[in-house]
């Protein structure tokens, strides 16, 4: 019979020998407790009875860590549910901005400030061509997603903006990028931008002592590659395709295919080869400081709104747009979380009975064993 492994259960197999190593932050244990503890006794749960044939379910609680595979499957859910009522009748575009290999130490070392500058350099990047009333003379909008990792978990800071095909200009109408939508700019052009400024900031922070380590020096002859494709067929595409980027982690369980008493193998995809499945095998510890890697600093906003998608111009910008298209089809009002843990999960959702399909209803609360550890590794693995 398989044995279906998990992040957490290599969490708790090798945390003990990781606390041995130098340079792991407290907040990356933090998320280490949290997802090594998810679904377990030690975070509580529930005693749930079925309000129909009487039987007791007991559920233990999940950590709600943004880190955590098994946690953002219903986040996803949630916040795609959200992105329905801003689809526009548009064609969209996905971008990706990179940073040259160079410069992955100084990233690991400031991450936060970092992190923040490729958001703010590559949005400026694409603000600057959608203002041009060459290319496009209106306000663009866009969904940014940090991701860090690539399919073997090998550092990778890169940014991902789903990008309407257009923009919304000074009268609030709508604007289609050129060829009707089907070019959005010349990425080679983009990427000489990009890069530009990106340098330029990064020089006056460090001569602001505001960057830890040294710049590399000739950075703007190193690769910087800004990627764009239709990505979506029509709108509904759109939001089928941002679930694959939006709430991803490093790794899903389902990728962790075998732990030994030392080691960890998983699957990743090498795109560069035709997608060919493969397996790579690292030690415990080897594994768990790749996944480090990934973890964001606390508070950090991994998913922004840009430009006429942003919080404070969202609404009115999306009305203009719309009655600008001619776009007047009533908004189809957002599924709870009650209905999208039905759709998602169905007859293993924890809303119903597994015996009869009842409804259940909360009788008691529980607490975990114990609350973390001032150590949050503490106790680990034993």
């Amino acid at each position: 019979m398989a044995v279906d492994n998990t992040l957490g259960d290599v969490i708790r197999q090798f945390s003990p020998a990781l606390q041995e190593k130098r340079g792991v932050s407290g907040d990356q244990l933090k998320a280490l407790w949290a997802l090594g503890r998810c679904r377990t006794p030690e975070l509580g749960g529930s005693v749930m009875a079925c309000h129909d044939c009487g039987s007791v379910h007991y559920v233990l609680h999940s950590c709600r860590n943004r880190h955590c595979p098994r946690c953002q499957g219903i986040d996803k859910e949630l916040w795609i549910e959200a992105r329905k009522q801003e689809l526009l009748p548009v064609k969209y575009f996905h971008v990706v901005f990179t940073v040259p290999h160079e410069l992955l130490e100084l990233f690991r070392f400031n991450r936060e400030l970092m992190y923040n500058l490729l958001f703010e350099k590559s949005w400026e990047t694409l603000s600057l061509f959608a203002r041009d009333p060459k290319l496009l003379g209106a306000q663009a909008g866009a969904i940014a997603i940090l991701h860090t990792w690539d399919q073997r978990l090998n550092y990778h800071p890169h940014l991902h903006l789903i990008v309407p095909a257009g923009g919304i200009d000074e009268n609030g109408h709508w604007k289609s990028s050129k060829q009707d939508g089907d070019f959005l700019f010349d990425v080679k052009q983009m990427s000489a931008v990009f890069s530009a400024r990106f340098v330029r900031k990064l020089r006056r922070l460090k001569r602001q002592g505001k960057v830890q380590k040294y710049v590399p020096r000739d950075l703007i002859k190193k690769p910087w590659v800004v990627y764009a494709k239709q990505a979506f067929g029509s709108p509904e595409s759109v939001v089928e395709y941002l679930g694959r980027y939006t709430h991803r982690v490093a790794i899903s369980n389902a990728r962790i295919l075998e732990v030994t008493d030392s080691q960890v193998t998983f699957s990743w995809c090498d795109r560069e080869n035709g997608y060919q499945k493969k397996t790579e095998t690292l030690s415990g510890v080897a594994f768990l400081t790749r996944f480090l890697d990934h973890i964001v600093p606390p508070r950090f906003r991994r998913i922004r709104h840009l430009g006429f998608l942003s919080s404070r111009n969202k609404k009115q910008s999306l009305e203009a747009i719309r009655k600008s298209l001619g776009d007047e089809q009533p908004r189809v009002a957002p599924l709870s979380r009650t209905q999208i843990l039905e759709l998602r999960f169905g007859e293993r959702s924890v809303l119903k009975c597994k015996d009869c399909g009842g409804e259940l209803l909360l009788l008691e609360t529980y607490p975990g064993k114990r609350a973390p550890p001032v150590n949050p590794l503490a106790g680990m693995g034993q």
